[in-house]
């Protein structure tokens, strides 16, 4: 994340929209730089870190074959959601295998002190991720949807375990949660 790699380093193999070949043989690319965005990230970047807004740089490509326009950025990033996967793995196992409150757990991953009244006895977030894992919407490869059903807080303890599960080394699940949130697809 301190350093960005280079447009070609960072290139994907492949077009994510129709499958074409990034680069070729003998060709031209068909998947091209088309800049740079940065792309906020929240959570703490360690397990026992305090709770941070960082910025990181993501590359930008343009498929010539289709026009589809992909971003490349680290590891541990979620699509379409604010916290880094590594703080929403961490926040689903101190919620589900710590057993620990929302409010607890909003205090130790969100870099937001202030709430609202409405907000201040809980987390909707972690209702909201724990029905994204539920339906296979997070970590899809990883964690699958989960069918069986159950309280959410169960859904959540599944997906902190198989995260875990990704992590290398032993540890508490709730560390190794958030190291395997990394690794995850």
């Amino acid at each position: 994340m301190a350093a960005p790699p280079s447009v070609e380093a960072a290139r994907p193999g492949r077009c994510p929209g129709c499958g074409v070949a990034s680069r070729p043989v003998g060709g031209r690319p068909r998947l091209v730089g088309h800049g740079s965005r940065g792309r906020q990230l929240r959570g703490p970047v360690q397990a026992d870190g305090p709770a941070q807004v960082t910025e990181v740089l993501l590359r930008r490509y343009r498929c010539r074959a289709c026009g589809a326009v992909v971003s490349v950025g680290p590891r541990g990033l979620v699509r379409r959601r604010l916290f880094s996967g590594a703080a929403i793995a961490l926040s689903l196992a101190l919620w589900a295998a710590a057993r620990q409150s929302a409010r607890w757990v909003r205090t130790q991953v969100s870099p937001w002190r202030v709430v609202g009244a409405s907000a201040a006895a809980t987390w909707s977030s972690l209702r909201r991720w724990a029905l994204a894992v539920r339906e296979g919407r997070l970590w899809p490869e990883t964690v699958g949807p989960v069918t069986q059903a159950g309280a959410l807080r169960e859904v959540a303890a599944r997906a902190a375990s198989k995260l875990a599960a990704l992590a290398p080394g032993h540890g508490h699940v709730v560390v190794q949660a958030f190291a395997g949130a990394a690794r995850a697809r």
